[in-house]
C-alpha cells in the first residue's frame, strides 16, 4: 500500500494487535499498536487525508537505545509498510517498563 493512502481508518480496526517493526539491520520488535488518532489540526491545507499518528508499545527489558530510526511496519492483515522514521516516546513513570513508539502521518 502506498504511503500517502494510509489513513487512521487503515489502523483503527487493528487496535491491540501485534505488528512487527524490522530496522534496516535485521532488529525485529514485536509491538502492540495502542493508539491511532486523527490530528486534523495538524493537516496541511489541500491534503488528501487528514493527518494522524499511531502509539505502539511492547516492553522495555532487553531492547537497544535508539533515537528514531527507519523501520518497515509488518502486519498479517494491513501488510508491510515502510520504510517509515519511528521514534521512541517517553512514557509515565509508572510505565517504566513500557518502551513506546510513535509513528506520524501527516
Amino acid at each position: 500500500m502506498e504511503l500517502n493512502l494510509l489513513s487512521a481508518a487503515v489502523f483503527a480496526p487493528h487496535l491491540n494487535t501485534v505488528f512487527t517493526m524490522v530496522s534496516v539491520d535485521g532488529l525485529e520488535i514485536a509491538v502492540t499498536l495502542t493508539e491511532c488518532q486523527e490530528r486534523p489540526r495538524s493537516t496541511m491545507r489541500g491534503s488528501p487525508r487528514t493527518a494522524f499518528d499511531l502509539v505502539l508499545e511492547c516492553p522495555a527489558e532487553g531492547l537497544p537505545f535508539f533515537n528514531g530510526a527507519e523501520f518497515t511496519l509488518h502486519h498479517p492483515v494491513v501488510g508491510s509498510l515502510g520504510p517509515l522514521h519511528v521514534e521512541r516516546i517517553l512514557t509515565a513513570p509508572a510505565d517504566a517498563g513500557v518502551a513506546c513508539f510513535q509513528i506520524i502521518f501527516n
